[in-house]
């Protein structure tokens, strides 16, 4: 089979099943329905034989033909090109789908995050498809970058996947299953960088004033977004328990589904703290990716606020800068290197407007 599927040694390894589809055991009905058909089992049983019958098949024919091609070259009817070697794999040689189930499984066993693993999955299904059973010492590098330079994808998306790809070659160089990484030797495509999205003063009041009164534990949770930098999976971990009175203490578990896996405090601002007096309680509670598109939704109409893939650690990590003037005291505070803050978060802005951005409070009411 060319799918990628949990292999049969999966000792260890309970939390990875969710990664490979099921297939059903050999002589066992697939449902209560189904009889039993003992030639189901006897089709199994024997696969292997028949493999190794055609395997050693078609070697004969190789021979076969080499033999008639050097008697042709012997005598007065040469053929006018040379016959090209048949090339016939043994049936031992490690494929690619081998290489990858093998590479998935080892990475969940090291206590991978589930979001990494599924990233991994995504990218290495792709290059799986249409060579599943290509042996990985027949990958080369123009196979690679051919596959690659697919027009619907962006360069930042060839990038990240050749990028998955090295790692599954470099996993087999060093358990001695490669002598060469052929995806080391792929030009990589430049990356041209967006432009960073992020809410001005203005934008975070309305959301935070329309979040209040959609929902009080919606608001807590974008107040600590907003002000203390949270990735959204964070958010979403977090517990009363990791609010104090002077810092949110972002717990290892808390960041489990994030890149990056360490604890770390965050200063809770004077105007994160007069948010957070206002009440609500962490977790926000229901089905996350529900709760959050149906809350996006009913704010953009609302507002007009246009709502961006990490809206909000964005415009954090751009006003804690401009403000504090510290990339790396901005960088301890949002969990990551001060390379990723310039790379991918940090918006250029004026002081006076992260001053102002500091200073949004909740509104007074009657």
């Amino acid at each position: 089979r060319s799918e990628i599927w949990r292999p049969s040694d999966t000792s260890g390894a309970r939390r990875v099943r969710k990664f490979w589809p099921r297939f059903p055991k050999p002589g066992r009905p697939k449902s209560p329905h189904h009889r039993y058909d003992p030639s189901f089992t006897e089709h199994y049983t024997s696969a292997a034989g028949q493999d190794q019958q055609v395997w050693s098949a078609l070697a004969e024919i190789g021979r076969q033909l080499q033999n008639l091609a050097a008697a042709h070259s012997q005598g007065h009817f040469a053929p006018s090109s040379p016959t090209p070697p048949v090339v016939v794999y043994p049936p031992d040689s490690l494929t690619v789908v081998e290489l990858v189930n093998q590479f998935l499984l080892a990475k969940a066993r090291a206590g991978r995050s589930d979001r990494y693993l599924r990233a991994l999955r995504n990218s290495l299904s792709k290059f799986n498809t249409g060579r599943a059973h290509k042996p990985v010492i027949e990958v080369t590098v123009e196979e690679i970058e051919k596959w690659m330079r697919r027009p619907e994808w962006a360069a930042r998306t060839q990038r990240g996947y050749v990028a998955d790809v090295r790692t599954l070659f470099n996993f087999g160089v060093r358990r001695g299953l490669l002598k060469t990484n052929p995806a080391a030797g792929v030009e990589l495509p430049v990356e041209d960088f967006d432009e960073i999205q992020i809410h001005s003063p203005d934008q975070a009041q309305a959301v935070l004033d329309f979040a209040r009164r959609y929902d009080a534990n919606i608001c807590r949770a974008l107040a600590c977004r907003y002000f203390a930098g949270l990735r959204s999976c964070e958010a979403e971990r977090m517990e009363e328990k990791c609010l104090g009175e002077k810092f949110i203490e972002v717990t290892v578990e808390t960041a489990k589904g994030g890149r990056a896996r360490r604890r770390r405090l965050v200063t809770i601002q004077p105007n994160l703290r007069a948010w957070l007096d206002l009440g609500g309680e962490l977790p926000v509670r229901g089905s996350k990716s529900n709760v959050w598109r149906d809350f996006t939704a009913a704010m953009t109409r609302a507002t007009g606020v246009p709502w961006h893939h990490n809206a909000t650690r964005h415009s954090f990590c751009s006003y804690h800068l401009a403000q504090f003037q510290n990339a790396g005291k901005t960088a301890l505070e949002c969990g990551h290197s001060e390379t990723m803050l310039f790379k991918h978060y940090r918006e250029l802005v004026r002081p006076d407007v992260a001053a102002a951005f500091f200073e949004i409070r909740p509104k007074l009411t009657r």
